[in-house]
């Protein structure tokens, strides 16, 4: 009966240690769901007024270039056209295709 006795005793102070320990450590509950992620605080409205923008309309056209569209040397107008204009490649590739919409 002893032996029981210091087994039930054993067990006791096994589980109230457990119970102890996990308080402490700050675990979160996993049979609970998931903690929210915070939402990420939203940018302030900026009143910047009114916004220009630069827009080029103008078909800089050479006889060279048509001439390269003409013959479908496309990316070598392209290169012409950035030569004399300065123009971004996106901006030339642009007014190289425009071109050629005209002369179809």
């Amino acid at each position: 009966m002893s032996g029981l006795l210091l087994f039930a005793l054993g067990f006791l102070c096994g589980a109230g240690l457990v119970l102890a320990l996990r308080k402490d450590s700050g675990a979160r509950d996993l049979t609970g769901p998931p903690p929210r992620a915070p939402s990420p605080p939203r940018p302030a409205p900026i009143d910047t007024g009114p916004v220009t923008v630069q827009v080029h309309t103008e078909v800089h056209s050479d006889d060279q270039i048509l001439d390269l569209i003409r013959r479908g040397r496309k990316i070598e107008a392209i290169k012409r056209m950035r030569d004399l204009t300065g123009m971004r490649l996106a901006e030339a590739k642009d007014a190289v295709e425009a071109i050629e919409r005209t002369l179809r």
